[in-house]
């Protein structure tokens, strides 16, 4: 009677990881394709030759953002618009601050209680550091940084 409960509990346990997976893949394809389509995108217009790595931006308008290498061995950023509409913008990395200096300007200027996410975006102004973190009151903010100049542009606070 034991080894029956055992059996269908480790049965229960397998189906239940099964399911978990599945789910977890199928999440990650429209991210994984838009991703793999963007690398195709910027290796076949030489902006990159090396990806690195690449992470989803929603702003005013969506990009898949890669860090990588161009033919030339510099570190660069592409942000390859989701919509297929619109440029594909490349940046040499050191011609902006690093996300280490973002994250020391915040600190410098708030008092975040957790940083949540720090991530290179597009807007209207051109490439920028978004910073997600909470508050001593446990209130989501964001923290835009201009990423040539590491000036301020925008906040969205206590949400």
């Amino acid at each position: 009677m034991m080894k029956k409960i055992i059996f269908i509990i480790v049965f229960i346990l397998l189906v239940g990881m099964g399911v978990s997976i599945k789910v977890y893949v199928d999440a990650r394809s429209p991210f994984n394709e838009k991703t793999e389509e963007a690398i195709a995108l910027a290796k076949s217009q030489g902006e990159i030759s090396k990806v690195d790595n690449a992470s989803l931006y929603n702003g005013a308008k969506s990009y898949v953002v890669l860090i990588g290498e161009n033919n030339k061995k510099e570190k660069v950023i592409v942000w390859v618009p989701n919509k297929k509409k619109g440029d594909i913008i490349t940046q040499k990395w050191a011609d902006g601050i690093s996300k280490e200096e973002a994250v020391n300007k915040l600190k410098n200027e708030e008092s975040p209680k957790e940083i949540l996410s720090v991530k290179l975006g597009m807007e209207e102004v051109g490439p920028v550091w978004e910073i997600t973190y909470l508050n001593k009151k446990d209130q989501l903010n964001y923290y835009y940084l201009l990423f040539e100049s590491g000036e301020w542009w925008k906040k969205i606070e206590n949400l």
